[in-house]
C-alpha cells in the first residue's frame, strides 16, 4: 500500500502556487461554464462532490437547490467532509443509502485514482438514471502528490470507460492550448549553465532573458491576444467532461 501524503486543499479556484497560474484559472472558467450549461434542473436534488477538499463549489451547488454531500480521502480543516473513503474502493453503506445522486462533481481527482474501472462502476452505482457527472482531469501537468499520481488521460480514455459503465458523453472539451502548456512549463522551471565556461554562462543569461519575457507575455496574456497557437497536432492542458447515466 502506498503511503498517502496530505495535500494542500484550496478554498476557492484561485492559484496558490505560481505553477498553478495557468491551469487553475482555466479550470475555474471551464467548470463554471459547464455547471451553467449542464447542471441538472432538479429541485431539491442531491449532489456528491468527489475529492471535495475544502469544497470550493459547495455554495454554488447549494444556491442552485442541491443537497450537498462531500467525499474525500481525508477530513478538511473545516471538518465538513461527510464521507471519508476512496472512490475506487468498496463504498460505505451509508453513502449508498444516502443516494442515488442527481449530480457528481469530480475535479482534478481521477489522475490520483489508480483503478478507473472500479471508479466508473461506483459512479454508476451512485447516480440515478439520467443523472450527470462533471469531471476534470489534467492532460499536461507536472507530477504532484507523488506517489499517488497515476494518469494523464486522453479524451478517448473517458469515452472508453463511459461506454463500459453505461454513460453517454454529453460534453467533452480539450481545454487550454499550447500557450497554457508553455506557460506552465516556463513558470515551473529555470535555466542553469552546464559548467562554468564563459560561453555557457552568456548563453544561459541570454536564454533567461527570453524565458522571462515569454513568461511575462503569457501571464499578462499579451502574447495570446496577438499570436494564435497553431499546430496540426492536439496540445491541451486539461480534460473537461460531462457524462450522463443511461
Amino acid at each position: 500500500m502506498l503511503e498517502r501524503k496530505h495535500y494542500v486543499q484550496r478554498p476557492d479556484y484561485t492559484p496558490v502556487f505560481p505553477r498553478e497560474s495557468f491551469i487553475v484559472p482555466l479550470l475555474r472558467r471551464e467548470v463554471e461554464a459547464a455547471l451553467e450549461t449542464y447542471l441538472p434542473a432538479v429541485h431539491g436534488g442531491r449532489a456528491l462532490d468527489v475529492g471535495c477538499g475544502r469544497q470550493p463549489f459547495r455554495a454554488w451547488l447549494e444556491a442552485h437547490g442541491f443537497h450537498y454531500v462531500g467525499l474525500d480521502v481525508e477530513q478538511n480543516p473545516e471538518g465538513t467532509v461527510d464521507v471519508i473513503c476512496e472512490i475506487d474502493q468498496p463504498l460505505p453503506e451509508g453513502l449508498l443509502a444516502s443516494g442515488p445522486f442527481d449530480f457528481i462533481l469530480c475535479l482534478e481527482v481521477l489522475e490520483h485514482v489508480a483503478d478507473w474501472e472500479a471508479t466508473f462502476a461506483n459512479f454508476a452505482r451512485l447516480l440515478r438514471p439520467g443523472a450527470r457527472a462533471l469531471i476534470t482531469c489534467p492532460h499536461f501537468y507536472m507530477l504532484h502528490l507523488e506517489p499517488h499520481d497515476f494518469w494523464r488521460p486522453t479524451p478517448y480514455a473517458f469515452q472508453y470507460f463511459a461506454a463500459r459503465h453505461g454513460f453517454a458523453v454529453r460534453f467533452q472539451k480539450t481545454a487550454g492550448d499550447g500557450w497554457d502548456i508553455l506557460g506552465t512549463l516556463l513558470i515551473s522551471s529555470y535555466p542553469q549553465p552546464k559548467g562554468r565556461s564563459l560561453v555557457n554562462r552568456i548563453i544561459n543569461r541570454m536564454y533567461w532573458s527570453i524565458h522571462r519575457l515569454l513568461l511575462w507575455g503569457l501571464l499578462s496574456r499579451q502574447l495570446q491576444k496577438r499570436v494564435a497557437w497553431c499546430s496540426e497536432f492536439t496540445f491541451y492542458q486539461s480534460n473537461v467532461v460531462v457524462l450522463e447515466k443511461s
